[in-house]
């Protein structure tokens, strides 16, 4: 029997050993970056492969879209080498209509065997935080969700061009009034966009935690560094702000530092995900448990040589025999 805080994670390979499941269904995202096929591939590898849903997100037309469009058509002849047919890639514009995206995946689920595992390694927050709240809110017996790190990063901007301050499509505040907020917790990464404006303005009065990935390694530890730089600049941390430094890869104690530090839930906590994904997720489970707002200024744009290679592809149980670990 599994303990309160026993999450299996890991290699994707290993932990595929250890359940004895056939045939997973995928959702994921077909993307520029050589990291999209890390989950994918494994499982065509092993013939684990059921049924698929790759997204192709369409972004906005931009200097950078001829590059882009044309590592996506390659990447997209790879994909087709570990699935069946190009009809399993569904497009998608950036800034798509919520209903959409929910749709399309409650359809998915309905025709899938419930054993469903959800790589997000390519996939934008605007996109994945909605997809993993509405796959919990339906019946599944076995979820995992992978994260594939690449080789390394461009040393280039990595995306531009951000949309105002706004709620995570299905995170917006279900109170209003919106309640007194206790607490915000800020996902530290390489660029904070608006987010500086928010700390100086509606929420200035509000502890901050902000999650640093750490050991970030050369060269990420020092464009994490300039993220804090950049908070610093426009607003004088306070006592009780503090810089946490968490594993990036490490989605299970991130969730339990943030369930501590909520009190169990019980204060009103209010999210901004710019860190690794595996953070991110321990926001996104966290914040549909207990109905948690995340903020977030979504770019238009994402740079073609966003990152090289694939690198781990990492695996987290979120349901395992029907049961919620989170």
């Amino acid at each position: 029997m599994l303990g309160d805080n026993f999450r299996p994670s890991g290699d994707l390979s290993w932990i595929l050993s250890k359940i004895p499941i056939e045939k997973w269904d995928i959702i994921g995202c077909i993307s520029f970056e050589a990291r999209f096929k890390g989950a994918l591939k494994q499982l065509a590898e092993s013939d684990k492969v059921g049924k698929v849903l790759y997204f192709k997100i369409i972004d906005p037309s931009s200097k950078n879209s001829k590059l882009g469009d044309d590592k996506i058509a390659e990447n997209l002849a790879e994909f087709l080498s570990f699935s069946r047919s190009v009809n399993e890639v569904k497009d998608f514009g950036l800034l798509e209509a919520t209903n959409k995206i929910v749709d399309e995946i409650r359809s998915f689920v309905i025709g899938s065997s419930k054993n469903i595992i959800l790589d997000i390694s390519t996939f934008p927050k605007r996109f994945f935080f909605p997809i993993l709240k509405i796959l919990l809110q339906n019946p599944i017996k076995n979820l995992l969700v992978t994260y594939s790190t690449p080789d390394s990063y461009c040393k280039e901007e990595l995306s531009f061009n951000p949309e105002p301050w706004a709620n995570l499509p299905l995170f917006g505040n279900i109170k209003y009034p919106e309640p007194p907020i206790d607490l915000a917790i800020v996902g530290v990464g390489f660029m904070p966009f608006g987010l500086p404006r928010l700390l100086v303005g509606k929420y200035s009065a509000t502890p901050v935690k902000f999650l640093f990935p750490f050991p970030p390694g050369p060269p990420n530890y020092q464009r994490t560094w300039e993220f804090m730089r950049k908070i610093e600049k426009s607003f004088n941390l306070k006592e009780t702000d503090k810089i946490i430094k968490l594993d990036s890869n490490n989605l299970s104690d991130a969730y339990d530092y943030i369930f501590h530090e909520s009190d169990k839930g019980k204060k009103v906590v209010i999210f901004a995900p710019y860190g690794p994904k595996p953070i991110s997720l321990a926001m996104c489970l966290f914040a549909i448990k207990y109905n948690s707002a995340v903020y977030y200024t979504q770019p238009h744009d994402y740079n073609p040589n966003y990152s090289s290679g694939l690198k781990n592809t990492f695996c987290y149980s979120i349901i395992l025999n029907s049961q919620l670990l989170y």
